[in-house]
This record gives structure tokens, sequence and C-alpha cells, in this order.
């Protein structure tokens, strides 16, 4: 009859997926990137004291040690990074206007590379230095593995954010496109770092022609599918071919990217640009909306696996106090290096510092959400001999940093938003109102702006009270700015 293994892991997985995701939704209200991993975690917690529990019961039996195996044979980084990315990356960049990039492609390089590779080395160095005084110390090289790791935001983690969000589209459009393009740039170093741990070769030069090589030809095979697809599409109204012209454009181009050793997540985002930004010349724009909003429900039924696995792999994690205070500050380390790099880098371009808005930066600094994609790739190597003694450090505080950067940065963005951003309906009263106050704190310069929609775009006007503004910056004058 064969094995039904298969069938068995995605009918559980479908199952706590929906438990997860209906939970959240009815009882806690929060986003499906940070409430879904909470609950899944959560009852991961609640399974392993129920074990305990009941470990000398005559009656019910939990085998734990199955459920490890189960959870450990589930490869995270094949499913993800060989797998489902390319639908969720290419779906996003379907719909992202070329216009918007063009107008905000140097802070979007800027936080998808230099930040990236500054963030990653300074969270090396500062845990390098924390876990010597504890007495538990680990090879700087590791350290700033797991930095590289989660140096990057991820996309999922960030659209699941900003969908509950209501910001400036400037903002909206840097945060989403350094998720878009900070993963070539992560699995890059990441990739750098591992071969230098396995004993390689390490040369700059290489490292850099490597890398220009990566993102040249793979903007070369996007553009190039990207254009083919169009053709295919022209003329064509069936939304099931539509449909299928658009999976075979993210997959295509990933898979074909992996092939020539260039950036798979570049060669498939230009694809989805090349596409999401002609084919409204070509076809409907109800066959566009029937399209976008298919490649939608699919990103919420991928997030919900994504976001149930992430909460799984508890299971993994050998949790303890130390382990748990740890990890917190672990967290806190990353997000202190972001906002360091962020500046530091900002600081090296003044043409780009000296045009921004009040708080842009601090926006952007703390809305670099981490999930499924610094995990796939911590995942993927802790079974590498250099690696597996630190594993239980190395996937501790990912998980953690994870997990924490869902419910600080996720949660915390609106009143971080609100501090330079007006909102007559801000939380004045309990702990919501307390940790307002604190956030309007980090509004040095003391005036904020307004933001409003109208037939000609997106308008920002400094808020006065008397007044309620003075000048008016239209949409227009701010996508020049940073």
């Amino acid at each position: 009859m064969g094995s039904y293994f298969f069938l068995q892991v995605l009918v559980v997985v479908f199952a706590l997926s929906i438990l997860t995701t209906t939970f959240n939704k009815r009882v806690l209200g929060l986003p499906s990137a940070i409430g879904v991993p909470i609950v899944s975690a959560v009852a991961v917690f609640l399974l392993q004291w129920a074990t305990s529990l009941l470990g000398n019961n005559d009656y019910v039996t939990i085998n734990m040690d199955a459920i490890k195996n189960t959870v450990r044979h589930i490869d995270f980084y094949d499913f993800l990074i060989n797998g489902v990315i390319c639908f969720i990356l290419t779906a996003s960049a379907l719909k992202f206007k070329a216009s918007d990039l063009k107008a905000h492609w140097k802070p979007i390089s800027i936080l998808a590379t230099l930040s990236l590779v500054v963030c990653a080395f300074l969270f090396g160095v500062i845990i390098f230095g924390f876990q010597y005084m504890i007495g538990d110390p680990v090879p700087l090289v590791i350290l700033l593995l797991l930095g590289s790791a989660l140096g990057a935001t991820d996309p999922i983690g960030v659209k699941g954010v900003l969908a509950s969000v209501r910001a400036p589209n400037h903002l909206m459009v840097k945060l989403e496109g350094e998720s878009l393009f900070n993963d070539a740039m992560c699995i890059a170093v990441f990739m750098t770092i591992l071969n230098i741990i396995k004993g390689g070769d390490f040369s700059f030069l290489i490292v850099i022609e490597t890398l220009a090589f990566e993102i040249v030809v793979a903007c070369v095979i996007g553009y190039a599918v990207g254009r083919f697809a169009l053709t295919l599409l022209k003329g064509l109204h069936d939304k099931a071919t539509l449909i299928l012209i658009t999976a075979l454009l993210a997959a295509g181009s990933y898979l074909i990217a992996l092939y020539a050793h260039a950036s798979a997540p570049i060669a498939c985002v230009i694809a989805g640009l090349v596409v999401g930004n002609k084919w409204h010349e070509i076809i409907t724009q109800d066959d566009v909306d029937e399209v976008n909003h298919f490649w939608h429900t699919i990103e919420d039924i991928i997030n919900a696996f994504l976001f149930t696995l992430i909460g799984l792999e508890i299971f993994l994690i050998d949790l303890n106090v130390k382990m748990i205070l740890c990890g917190m500050f672990a967290f806190l380390v990353l997000h202190f290096s972001r906002f360091v790099a962020n500046f530091f880098t900002f600081s090296l371009f003044p043409s780009v510092w000296k045009n921004s808005l009040n708080g842009s930066l601090t926006i952007l600094s703390w809305g670099g959400v981490r999930g499924a994609i610094s995990l796939a790739l911590v995942l993927a190597v802790i079974n590498v001999p250099a690696i597996a003694p630190y594993a239980s450090v190395v996937l501790g505080y990912t998980f953690i940093s994870v997990l924490l950067s869902g419910v600080v940065c996720g949660l915390g963005l609106p009143s971080v938003m609100n501090a330079f951003y007006y909102n007559p309906n801000e939380p004045k009263e309990g702990f919501a109102g307390w940790y307002q106050k604190i956030c309007h704190k980090m509004n040095r310069k003391g005036f904020k702006y307004t933001v409003a929609s109208g037939p000609g775009g997106e308008s920002v006007s400094i808020y006065n009270p008397e007044t309620y503004h003075k000048t008016t910056v239209v949409d227009k004058t701010i996508e020049t700015k940073f």
C-alpha cells in the first residue's frame, strides 16, 4: 500500500495551522506573523507540560521522542528556501511599483546591503563578548554566521506586520523593498562565512566578484523570464492559464537562477517586477485583480504553514531559564545592532541623510521583523561538525530572537509610528498609553506629520495643533526624499 508518512504530516500541519490561525484571529486578534508562532509555541509548551504530568500514566501516553523526530525530519530549509519562497517573493513583486523602486532605490540598497553586513558584524562581536563573560564561549566566526542569518528582514514577517499598520507609502515601500532584496545579500554573506567555518579559503575580492556575478546574472535571468511570461500572457483571458503562467514565472526564474549559481531571490523578484509593471497593458484590470487575489490567498496559506512550523521548532530547543534570558539579551543586541548599523551606514551618504523625513530611520530600524528565513538558514547548518557543539545556542538564540522580533517590532511599530505621525486615536491610558508615551521620547525634534490621501496621491503635512498643518509636502516631492 505504500507509506502515508507525507500525507500524515500534511494533515497534522493543516490541522495545527487551522487551529493556531483560528485561535489567533478570534481570541488574540494579532497579525498572523506574530500571533500564530506565539500560539504554536504555547501549544508546544502545554504539550510538553502535559507529557511530564502523564509520564507514568498507564492510560494516556504521549511519545515525545516520536514527535521530536517528526519535527526534526521536516526539512525547513528545503521547504522554504528551495520551495515556497519563490511564490511569496514573486507575489509581492507583482504588486510592487517600479516607480517606487526608482524613487527609493538608494535607501533600499543601503538597507539591503551595507546595513545588513554592519548589523551582522556588530551582533557577532557583542554576543562573542557576552558568551565569554558568562563562561560559555562560542567562536566569533559562528556568531558572525548567526548574525548574518538574523541580519535580514523577512518578507513574510514584514508583509504580515505592514498589513496591520497604516503607514505612509514611502515607509511601506522601503520596508517591503528591503525585505524583497536583502535575502540575496543575507544568503551570500551566510554562505561565505559557512565556507570559512568549513575550512575554505577566504578572499574579499573573490567574495565581491561572486556576489556581483550572482546579482548581474540573476537580473538578466529575471528580466528574460519576465519578458517571456509577458509574451505568453498576451491576449489571454482564461484565469487558470494566467495563474499557471505566473506560477511558472516564479518557479522557473528561481530554478534557472539556482542552476546558473545566481541569486534566485533576486531573479524571481526582477521577473515579478517586469510582469507586474507591464501586464496592465496586455490583459484587463479584472484579470490582474483575479490573479493578485489568488496569490494573496496562496500567501496566506503558506504563511499559516510557516508560522505554525516556526512554533513547532521549539521541540528542537533545550529551553531553560538561562537560555530564555540569554536569548532575550541576544534579541536586544540584535535590535540595537540594527539601529546602529542603519544610522551609521546612512551617515556615510550625506545626500540621503540630509533629505530624510523626521523619524524615518527610526521607524525603518524598528520595522525590521525577522522570521522564517533566519530559522531556515540556521536549521540547515546545525549539523555541520564545527557548528554542532554550539547548536543549542545558535538555534535557541535564533528562535527567541525571531519570536521577540514579531512581538516587540511588530506590535510596537504602530506606537513608534504614532511618535512621528499624528494619530488622534493613539492610546492614552493603561499599559498601551504608557508605552506610547515612552515611544514619543524617540521624537527628539518634537514635530509630527499628518498623512492624507487625495486625487493627486498621498500627501504629508507638518502637524500643527492650532492650524492642523502649515506646510504641505506633496507625495511626488516626498518620493524624491529618503
